[in-house]
């Protein structure tokens, strides 16, 4: 493919991702207003404040029909505490009700809302005069800003939104706990580095385990960096704060999936990457290919508290996921796949793909020899008049053997016998064990699950189908 008909397939994409002036203007006048709501409350504070906007609105990179509005709230007092930051945000709360925000928590608390499409946080943080001032993540954002700001301007923008709009597609963007993807500003810092949207696809498709990317290379030898950041799957130091890893949160599957997603494009580009196509058949459909796999799919359907931070409860759940993975496997049950669905508000999905659907009886158990003295006379001990065994007895090698009975036969038994040790973290209130029977309710009731578990079905990422 050649250049041309990249530039051709870039300048498409574009004239889609473009915001509007309306649009763009319908998020300033939000912001002014959020301002002035605000402002009464901090003048009386007596301390000094500012109101700043930050993200991709304030660097102009934000996408049509995608924008979020970041409001910090900048405040210059040493006494700054936790719970002072509480009574401030209950009271910020107050005075921004009629968006009817919920208060959420990261580093500390922050009010989020939802207003004519925008999603909105607001964020309280010291003001910082200088990076070596910083108390916590979000005292950094004003500097990161300011440093893109210098750093892109005209077509350059342009390239972050292509980037930005092809890490949405192949479902990488995003460095929250749900995602482990690519942040803004590191996508950002991606075409600072390479200059445009297809030098940093060429670059991203040759990239290996682990890569560095260094604005400012500040070393010669990679050993000198995973000493400083770790190994992690991508090494970017941050330009304003060369002590952080930008690319800390992503993870090797988002990492591996944008490698190859850059490469596949290279080869054979397409709008469908940057615009997926998805087509959810009926449940019969579905059902009929996990009933042609012959594999049996399981989980649970998690209720917790409501309110619950979004980056607290997908920490919980993958945590949850991951115990549910090695608790199968103990008990001889292979797991294909296992994924999670959560609405952010207070239901979940946990699901497994297993194999086999259903285990022996019996388990065949090797011990000792039989001529191993003291470790055979225990074996024999243990098992000679045990309950639900066959044996014990000699095989041609001379190993002690017997057949055990096993504790689950299904996976379905080990997800609700085990529960307790699975779904063993703070927010989740109820939780049911579910197969596929019951995901056909769940199918028919959320359309955001539906997507989600026709790809957890298909398996195969949907770019993948342009890139053969």
């Amino acid at each position: 493919m050649s250049v041309k008909d990249l530039k051709n397939i870039c300048e498409e994409v574009l004239s889609k991702i473009l915001p509007t002036p309306e649009e763009t203007q319908q998020a300033l006048n939000l912001f002014n207003e959020i301002s002035l709501r605000l402002e009464p409350l901090l003048k009386d504070l007596n301390y000094p404040y500012r109101i700043s906007l930050e993200g991709s609105v304030s660097k102009n990179t934000h996408l049509r029909n995608d924008m979020d509005l970041d409001v910090f709230v900048l405040i210059r007092y040493e006494g700054m505490s936790k719970e002072w930051l509480e009574d401030l945000v209950d009271d910020m709360c107050d005075v921004l009700s009629e968006f009817r925000p919920i208060k959420l928590y990261a580093s500390h608390p922050y009010l989020r809302f939802k207003e004519g499409g925008i999603e909105v946080d607001v964020v309280p943080a010291y003001m910082a005069h200088d990076v070596g001032e910083i108390r916590t993540a979000v005292d950094r954002t004003i500097f990161h800003t300011n440093f893109v700001k210098g750093k892109l301007n005209g077509n350059a923008l342009n390239e972050v939104r292509l980037l930005k709009k092809f890490f949405k597609g192949i479902e990488v963007y995003g460095a929250e706990i749900k995602t482990e993807g690519f942040s803004g500003y590191l996508t950002e810092l991606i075409i600072i580095y390479y200059g445009s949207f297809i030098d940093a696809v060429k670059g991203i498709s040759n990239w290996r385990f682990p890569q560095v990317v260094d604005l400012h290379r500040r070393y010669d030898d990679m050993r000198d960096y995973l000493r400083i950041y770790g190994k992690r799957p991508l090494i970017f130091p941050d330009p304003v704060d060369h002590r952080r890893n930008v690319a800390a949160a992503l993870s090797v599957k988002s990492f591996s999936s944008a490698v190859l997603a850059c490469r596949r494009f290279l080869e054979r580009p397409s709008v469908n990457y940057f615009f997926p196509k998805v087509e959810v058949g009926g449940w019969n459909d579905l059902e009929g290919s996990l009933n042609e796999r012959k594999t049996a799919v399981v989980g649970y359907i998690i209720s917790y508290k409501a309110g619950t931070s979004p980056d607290v409860i997908w920490g919980e759940l993958k945590k949850c996921l991951r115990r549910g993975e090695n608790i199968l496997r103990q008990f001889n049950f292979e797991v294909f796949d296992s994924n999670l669905w959560c609405d952010e508000v207070s239901k979940a999905v946990l699901l497994y793909e297993v194999f086999p659907p259903k285990l022996h009886q019996y388990a065949l158990h090797v011990g000792p020899k039989a001529f191993r003295g003291d470790d055979a006379d225990k074996f024999i001990r243990k098992y000679l008049r045990a309950e639900g065994v066959v044996g014990p007895w000699i095989n041609e090698l001379g190993d002690l053997m017997v057949l055990k009975t096993r504790k689950y036969l299904t996976p379905y038994d080990v997800l609700f016998n085990e529960a307790g040790k699975v779904l063993q973290v703070k927010h989740i209130e109820r939780y049911k064990v579910i197969d596929v029977a019951d995901l056909r309710e769940i199918f028919v009731g959320f359309d955001d699950f539906r997507v989600w578990l026709y790809k957890f079905v298909r398996k195969k990422p949907l770019w993948l189908d342009d890139a053969t």
